[in-house]
């Protein structure tokens, strides 16, 4: 028999968390999908089920300072409680995490999912991921023998596969502060709404700008979701257009140069959304596009 908890509080939630394996559940619109038998029949958990939906100490978007090894400046922290039509809607939460979160599912969904279960869920389409990928966002993993930080790339390592231990839960998003308003995303479905991503794309950009000379790009980033088992994001890559200047991105000799690199690391596969060759041309038709916008800024 499977049991049902639901704590009003972060701590109590912890404290159940410890006494064995449990399904955390918080807005639950991709487990009820996993876990369901038929149409017409309840969802079926072989793990007792922890609610973590009314704890009001993980509903929180704020900006507060934040400590990691090189600095302390300010970051924005998410709490896992938040759902995605509240993220959608802060202006706080950056431009491009806000126009992903507005591609996931139907607006009815977004009232009940979360950021944190979108982390969770460790899906290789999972339209929040490649934005977050690019803010360098890290995730916040809570147990009663207290708190780890990690990057979110160092949290999912496969399809469905975290570094979340048993007697953990997500609590907080972080994303460092960033100074980055060139935005391009983009995500390929079969419609226009309520649609599976084929693949999305994430990308940020600075430009710093000179009196007498052409700008150049001091910080350039981008992430492909669905192309792989993981984001795909290639800091290595992204240093062969960081310093450039933008009539040398403008030539079209470079951008093929660059376009070439990713074709060798974005390598999909054939599913039921798509087929692997769709997918590679579309996601370096989308870096094209990119870099040729970024170009004429």
């Amino acid at each position: 028999m499977v049991n049902v908890y639901r704590p009003e509080t972060l701590a109590q939630a912890l404290d159940t968390l410890s006494t064995g394996k449990m399904t955390v559940f918080s807005g639950g619109t991709d487990l009820m999908v996993q876990h369901g038998v038929r149409a017409g029949m309840s969802p079926r958990f072989e793990d007792d089920v922890l609610f973590v939906d009314s704890i009001d100490e993980l509903q929180y978007i704020l900006t507060t300072d934040h400590e990691d090894e090189n600095n302390q400046e300010q970051a924005l922290y998410i709490g896992s409680g938040v759902v995605l039509a509240d993220i959608e809607r802060n202006p706080l939460v950056p431009s491009i995490l806000r126009q992903s979160v507005a591609k996931i599912a139907a607006p009815a969904l977004r009232n009940r999912a979360t950021l944190a279960g979108n982390i969770c869920n460790a899906s290789p389409a999972a339209d929040s991921l490649p934005a977050l990928y690019a803010l360098d966002a890290h995730v916040v993993l809570s147990s009663i023998h207290g708190q780890r930080e990690m990057p979110l790339k160092d949290f999912i390592s496969a399809p469905r596969v975290t570094a979340l231990r048993e007697d953990e839960m997500l609590t907080h998003i972080i994303i460092p502060h960033y100074d980055l308003p060139e935005v391009f995303y983009h995500k390929v479905g079969t419609r226009a709404a309520n649609a599976l991503s084929k693949l999305s794309v994430a990308g940020l950009a600075r430009i710093k700008r000179f009196p007498k000379k052409a700008p150049v790009i001091e910080d350039w980033r981008v992430a492909f979701g669905a192309v792989g088992p993981t984001v795909v994001r290639s800091r290595e890559l992204e240093s062969l257009v960081i310093g450039r200047s933008l009539e040398t991105l403008a030539k079209p000799k470079f951008i093929g140069q660059v376009v070439d690199c990713y074709r060798e690391i974005i390598r999909p596969i054939d599913d039921q959304r798509s087929t692997a060759t769709y997918r590679q041309q579309a996601s370096l038709n989308l870096l094209t596009r990119w870099l040729e916008t970024l170009s004429r800024s």
